[in-house]
């Protein structure tokens, strides 16, 4: 179904088949520009055992709010093999390769990001999208952002 060539589109609900096995290559965790929102800034900021404040002075670009990366690229949180935030991780992270839309209305439609030519997950049919977001700990983060805006 997900053939060599996936371009993104939003075509995917919660019931489509799908399923995503990362195998922690750090791929994703390279040359990204992620822009954390208010409550995952809080919420990595006590992951972290800091205060926001410090979290905003040492993790994120001062003029962008990006956070920050290391020379080579590779997120700040990226540690050898694995992500010092795993538990904590961000939306974004959790939902890749996904990709997410909502309208005003609380309608939503997900589309696969293209993956880097040397990912290794793999994507796959054996399950559906709601399934990845129940076990990636999606919706109870989607509705902290909703509860924030």
């Amino acid at each position: 179904m997900f053939g060599e060539d996936v371009s993104l589109s939003f075509g995917l609900n919660r019931e489509s088949p799908y399923s995503f096995k990362c195998q922690r290559c750090g791929i994703c965790c390279n040359n990204k520009r992620i822009v954390p929102s208010p409550s995952e800034r809080a919420r990595l900021a006590a992951f972290l055992g800091i205060s926001e404040d410090r979290f905003i002075a040492e993790y994120l670009n001062p003029e962008s709010g990006e956070l920050r990366s290391t020379p080579d690229g590779d997120c700040i949180f990226l540690g050898p093999g694995s992500c010092r935030i795993h538990p904590a991780r961000l939306l974004v992270c959790r939902l890749f390769p996904l990709g997410l839309l909502r309208n005003q209305e609380g309608g939503e439609a997900f589309g696969i990001m293209p993956l880097h030519p040397d990912c290794l997950g793999l994507l796959g049919t054996d399950g559906t999208v709601g399934e990845d977001l129940k076990a990636q700990g999606v919706d109870t983060l989607l509705e902290n952002e909703r509860q924030t805006k």
